[in-house]
């Protein structure tokens, strides 16, 4: 028997015993998978990938020649009740504690139509490509309808020139419609290099 399992048990035995009650932790931290609820809707992280990039052609190379630090997160969006609308702000937190923000945008996710316009939508004039990401949500507004549920990738290329091989974490604030808010922060991230 594992004795030093025992004592953490049997102190949180005693407190559920004695009736105590524990509160949601608004800030998530953590690896793939750490979660925030705000209401009604869940914000789960799928995926972080950190990037600079040194290709023959760099946009806004910094003092060792490579580009800003760029970002992509995957998140999971539940939501379990009414229409809402969510917003959030970024930042990069460095292995110092440093925060610098970043600004995200919303890739299109194309997985989302359904099988026989995707079929069909290369053909498609740039005019009705548009009313397709419109009418199917192609790119996230921020809105969530009742019960939905979609994967969301954001995408930053304005990120600090910090070192490559470093760990980085991304702490996104979301608030919703009525100005509830939560932190997420995601786990560790170690910065890559493109040549």
């Amino acid at each position: 028997m594992n004795t030093r399992l025992l004592l953490p048990l049997g102190i949180f035995a005693c407190l559920l015993g004695a009736g105590a009650v524990f509160a949601a932790d608004t800030t998530a931290g953590g690896a793939i998978g750490s979660s925030a609820r705000l209401d009604s809707s869940t914000i789960t992280v799928l995926e972080v990938y950190c990037w600079r990039d040194w290709m023959p052609i760099v946009a806004q190379p910094g003092p060792d020649r490579g580009s800003p630090l760029r970002v992509r997160v995957r998140l999971q969006l539940d939501n379990s009740g009414g229409a809402t609308r969510l917003a959030f702000h970024a930042r990069v937190l460095d292995e110092a504690g440093n925060a610098y923000p970043i600004t995200f945008g919303a890739q299109p996710n194309y997985r989302i139509l359904p099988v026989a316009v995707a079929a069909t939508y290369r053909e498609l004039d740039p005019a009705a490509r548009q009313a397709v990401d419109a009418k199917y949500g192609v790119v996230w507004s921020g809105a969530l309808q009742p019960g939905e549920g979609r994967e969301v990738e954001l995408l930053a290329s304005d990120g600090p020139y910090l070192p490559v091989g470093s760990d980085v974490r991304v702490e996104l604030t979301w608030t919703d419609a009525q100005g509830a808010s939560v932190s997420l922060t995601t786990g560790p991230a170690t910065i890559n290099r493109t040549d």
